[in-house]
C-alpha cells in the first residue's frame, strides 16, 4: 500500500516528469536535426553526414531514455526494491506481511477504503463485531462497488447472542455495543431496499449479511480472496468490549505465507454464521430509523487563513488514546509541527446533518460520544453545553445526551479543541492532539 501523499509534492514523481520532458526533448531535437540537415546543408558539403549522424545518435538517445524512463524505471526500482525489503525483513516477505500497524487510526493513514477498494474484481468480504465503521461511513462505496457487480459479504454479531451481553459487561455494562449492531443492521437494511430500487442493473453484485454467536477470533476485510493480487487486512485478537485498539496487519498471497491462515480463518467465521434477510420488514421489530455520523474525513476543520472550512485530516493517535468504534482520531493535519508543539492552539471543528423528523415526538435517541486531546467544548445547534470534554485516554468516552438540542431539518455540532502548550516539548510526539466522535440518532418512523 502505498503512502497517501496529502498536498505534499512527490520529490521522485516531480523528477521523473521533467526527465520525460527532457528525453522527449532529445529525441525531438535530434529527430529534427536529421530530418532538416539536408536543407541545411548542401549535399557535397563535409559536415552533412557527421551532422546527420549525430542527429541519429541524439535521437536514439531519446528514445532510450524516454523508454527507460516510461516501462523500465519503474520496473528496475520495484525489483531493488523487494530484494532490499528481503533482505532487511525476510520474514515478512516471506509471510507475505505488506505491513503492521498499532492500531486502525494507524492503518489509515497508510490507505484508506477507496485505495483498497478501487481495484476490486469479484469480491469485498467484511467480518467484524458491529460493523459500524462499514455501515456508515463506507456505506456508500460499498453500494457503488455492489453496482459495479462487485459480491459484498458481511460478517457480524448476532445483537441477540449471549456472547454480546457477556462483551456488554466486560465492556461496562452499556447498551451501546447492543445498539451498534443494531444500528448497522438497520443501515445495511436501508442499503438493500436502495439497491432493490435499483433493478434491472446488468452488472449488479450480491449484498449478504450473515450473524454469528461465538466471540470472534479477529476481524478482517478481504478483498478477491480467490484472486492472484487478493488482500486481506487482520485485526489481531478478539473484540472483548473494551475500547483499547488491537494492531492490524495486511497479507498479500505468498507461497507458504500467512494469506492461507487468514483466508480459512475467515471462512470458518462464515460457515458458523446464519443468514440474515435483509428484505425483512420487521428485521429488528423496532419501527426505527438511525442515523450515524462519525469523525473521520467528513469531518470539517476551519482553517484560518483561508477563513473556509476543509475536510479535516486523519490524524497520529497519541501513545495512550483509546477509539470510538467506528470513529478515526481527527486534527487540521496528520499531526503537530513542533511550534504547535510547544506553544499550543486551538482548532475548530464541525458536523452538519438533516434529521428527517418525520412526526413530532419521533427522536427517540441522541446520543453523542466523544473523546478529546487536550479539551473540548461543544456546541449543539448554538447551545453551548457547560462541561469540558477531554478523555482521550479514558476507559470509556464521555457520552452526551443531545436530543433536546436536535431540531428538524439542518442541524451542526460544532466542536472547540483546545490544545494546551508544552514549552519543553522537543518534538511532535511530546504534546499530541485530537477529536474522536460518533453521533447515534434513532427516530420513529
Amino acid at each position: 500500500m502505498t503512502r497517501k501523499m496529502g498536498n505534499k509534492p512527490n520529490i521522485r514523481e516531480w523528477v521523473r516528469d521533467r526527465i520525460v520532458f527532457l528525453a522527449a526533448a532529445i529525441f525531438v531535437i535530434g529527430a529534427f536535426a536529421y530530418i532538416t540537415s539536408g536543407q541545411v546543408l548542401s549535399h557535397d558539403s563535409i559536415w552533412l553526414h557527421p551532422l546527420k549522424e549525430f542527429a541519429l545518435l541524439l535521437s536514439l538517445i531519446g528514445v532510450v531514455s524516454l523508454g527507460y524512463e516510461l516501462f523500465l524505471r519503474e520496473l528496475t526500482f520495484n525489483e531493488y526494491k523487494e530484494a532490499l525489503q528481503e533482505l532487511m525483513n525476510p520474514d515478512a516477505v516471506r509471510l507475505g506481511i505488506k505491513g503492521i500497524y498499532k492500531n486502525r487510526s494507524e492503518l489509515g493513514q497508510s490507505t484508506s477504503f477507496d485505495e483498497l477498494f478501487q481495484h476490486v474484481k469479484h469480491e469485498i468480504f467484511i467480518g467484524g463485531s458491529s460493523l459500524l465503521s462499514i455501515s456508515t461511513a463506507s456505506r456508500e462505496l460499498l453500494k457503488a462497488k455492489i453496482l459495479e457487480g462487485v459480491n459484498v459479504r458481511l460478517l457480524l454479531m448476532d445483537p441477540d447472542s449471549p456472547v454480546v451481553d457477556l462483551i456488554v459487561k466486560q465492556g461496562g455494562g452499556r447498551a451501546t455495543f447492543i445498539n451498534e449492531i443494531k444500528t448497522s443492521l438497520l443501515l445495511l437494511q436501508k442499503l438493500q431496499v436502495e439497491l432493490n430500487d435499483l433493478e434491472g442493473r446488468p452488472k449488479k453484485g450480491l449484498l449478504e449479511v450473515n450473524t454469528y454467536s461465538v466471540i470472534p477470533s479477529h476481524s478482517f476485510i478481504s478483498v478477491d480472496n480467490d484472486e492472484p493480487d487478493g488482500l486481506i487486512i487482520a485485526d489481531i485478537g478478539p473484540y472483548l468490549g473494551r475500547s483499547l485498539p488491537r494492531p492490524s496487519m495486511i497479507v498479500a498471497k505468498k507461497k507458504n505465507g500467512m494469506y492461507d491462515y487468514w483466508s480459512e480463518m475467515n471462512q470458518l467465521m462464515w460457515d458458523d454464521s446464519s443468514p440474515i434477510n435483509l428484505e425483512n420488514p420487521n428485521l429488528l421489530e423496532t419501527g426505527t430509523r438511525a442515523l450515524v455520523f462519525a469523525s473521520g474525513r467528513e469531518t470539517e476543520c476551519y482553517h484560518a487563513e483561508s477563513d473556509s472550512w476543509k475536510a479535516a485530516a486523519i490524524c497520529k493517535m497519541g501513545p495512550h488514546w483509546r477509539s470510538v468504534k467506528g470513529s478515526q482520531w481527527v486534527w487540521a493535519r496528520e499531526s503537530l509541527n513542533l511550534q504547535e508543539t510547544q506553544t499550543g492552539g486551538r482548532q475548530k471543528f464541525r458536523i452538519k446533518f438533516d434529521y428527517p423528523c418525520e412526526r413530532s415526538d419521533g427522536l427517540t435517541r441522541a446520543e453523542l460520544l466523544v473523546r478529546a486531546d487536550n479539551e473540548c467544548r461543544i456546541t449543539v445547534n448554538d447551545f453551548s453545553l457547560t462541561n469540558h470534554f477531554s478523555g482521550a485516554d479514558y476507559a470509556e468516552p464521555f457520552y452526551i445526551d443531545v436530543r433536546k438540542h436536535i431540531k428538524c431539518g439542518a442541524n451542526e455540532i460544532l466542536f472547540e479543541l483546545v490544545n494546551f502548550a508544552k514549552p519543553d516539548a522537543k518534538s511532535p510526539e511530546d504534546n499530541t492532539a485530537g477529536l474522536i466522535y460518533r453521533l447515534h440518532i434513532e427516530y420513529r418512523k
